[in-house]
């Protein structure tokens, strides 16, 4: 799912999806895989 796609089905702004990303990232819950133009992004569990 793409950050538009987030943005238009939880309502809310570039930034905000963006802030949560990060924080999920940091808290270790969320790790991305390959490049910043092909990659994803993984949960862990």
């Amino acid at each position: 799912m793409t950050q538009t796609m987030l943005m238009a089905e939880l309502n809310l702004s570039r930034k905000q999806v963006q802030k949560t990303i990060k924080e999920l990232q940091e808290d270790g819950e969320i790790v991305r895989e390959g490049s910043n133009r092909s990659g994803r992004w993984i949960i862990k569990k």
